[in-house]
């Protein structure tokens, strides 16, 4: 996850009333060989990684039910979570990817599970919460189409998530909360989508450019 999607995901939670503790930055940790590596280590990498909790103090989560895919109105009912970032400059993933189906299907089987269970277990181990955290995960965005939605949302469950946000939910969160005039504390994100409101550069229409594909 490039540093403008970290700022972007922290600014959603900060601005919901979370505090947010970074339990791990991105690195590569080699992992144990296979027999299919003929002894050669592969190499793993460790996502960004965050422990989100509800600066009330709260810190029992609300059932979701059937959700999985969350939405900016889920929020309320988020007390504590781990949430892994997988973002746009993650291994094996480009546009192309991200607009087929059946490519974004693999990414998430042959990228995002490894690393996922390795961060959240690596995340895990440096902290002690008298409660059991919801396991989020952020992505890019999921399939529109089915099969491969689903497909995509099955694979993520039997990985251990129990849920999702899309960096399109955080984006378009942040712009309908910032204002074209400047706030009295600001931040770069803030900022940023602030200027291009007093420019006219973003406007409700123009968010379908971050459709989940």
């Amino acid at each position: 996850m490039t540093d403008l999607e970290e700022l972007v995901a922290r600014e959603f939670f900060e601005r919901s009333g979370f505090f947010i503790k970074r339990l791990h930055h991105a690195h590569a940790e080699p992992t144990p060989a296979s027999n299919k590596t003929k002894g050669k280590a592969k190499e793993i990498r460790l996502h960004p990684t965050y422990l989100v909790q509800r600066d009330t103090g709260r810190t029992q989560n609300e059932p979701i039910g059937e959700r999985f895919q969350l939405f900016s109105s889920d929020l309320g009912g988020l007390a504590v979570a781990t949430v892994i970032f997988f973002g746009w400059n993650t291994p094996g993933l480009n546009l192309q990817v991200f607009q087929s189906g059946a490519r974004y299907r693999s990414w998430i089987r042959n990228e995002v599970l490894p690393s996922y269970a390795t961060s959240l277990d690596n995340a895990l181990s440096k902290i002690s919460i008298p409660v059991t955290p919801l396991r989020v995960v952020l992505l890019p965005g999921l399939p529109a189409v089915e099969p491969y939605r689903q497909e995509c949302i099955d694979l993520l469950k039997s990985g251990g998530v129990d849920a999702m946000y899309s960096l399109r939910t955080l984006i378009e969160s942040l712009v309908g909360q910032v204002h074209p005039r400047p706030e009295v504390a600001t931040s770069t994100v803030a900022e940023l989508i602030r200027l291009l409101k007093v420019y006219d550069l973003v406007r409700p229409p123009q968010m379908d450019l971050f459709e989940d594909l």
